[in-house]
Order: C-alpha cells, then structure tokens, then sequence
C-alpha cells in the first residue's frame, strides 16, 4: 500500500472477524470483514476485494488519509486474488443452480 509516498504491496491487508460473528465454513467468510488499521491515525480501513482488484481508491474513513497499491510490486497477489474472486463466483453458480 502506498501512503503519500512510501511503497508497499497488497500483502499487508489482513482478515479482521467481525465480533461475535461464528467461525465456520462460509459463514464465516461472509462476516469477515477485510481491512488494515490506518498508518496514519491507526482507525479501520475497510477493503473490499474489488476495492484491490480494480484498483479502486482506498481512504481512511477516519482521517481521509488516501492509499493506494503499488500494482508492479503486487501484481502476483492481484491476479491470484482475481483468481480466487471468479473460483468464488463459479462456486455460488454452481451452488445456486443445484
């Protein structure tokens, strides 16, 4: 993740549990909330997986602050999180259908 100016990669966003929330199979995978503390104010930053695969802004909700990834350095972690979006939307089809 870039702060200002300061280089880093996707590998710094880590899985948070939603308090209270049950830990099995994919239930717990739809109340996982994924995020990183700010490396300015240290509140939550909620990010989304589309948020990382689009290349979308990522901001602080609590002090603004705007990061983004360096795509170069994190380019293999991008195309495996892509990978694993479409695995997941292949799966809730297949699961769907039956």
């Amino acid at each position: 993740m870039n702060s200002n100016n300061q280089r880093g990669n996707v590998s710094n966003v880590s899985n948070v549990s939603t308090p209270g929330a049950p830990h099995v199979g994919v239930t717990q995978q739809a109340q996982r909330i994924s995020g990183m503390p700010c490396p300015k104010c240290g509140g939550f930053i909620p990010i989304s997986m589309f948020q990382i695969i689009a290349d979308a802004a990522i901001i602080c909700p609590h002090c603004g602050l705007r990061l983004s990834i360096n795509r170069q350095e994190s380019g293999r972690a991008i195309d495996a999180l892509r990978k694993f979006q479409q695995a997941q939307a292949d799966f809730d089809r297949r699961t769907q259908s039956t």
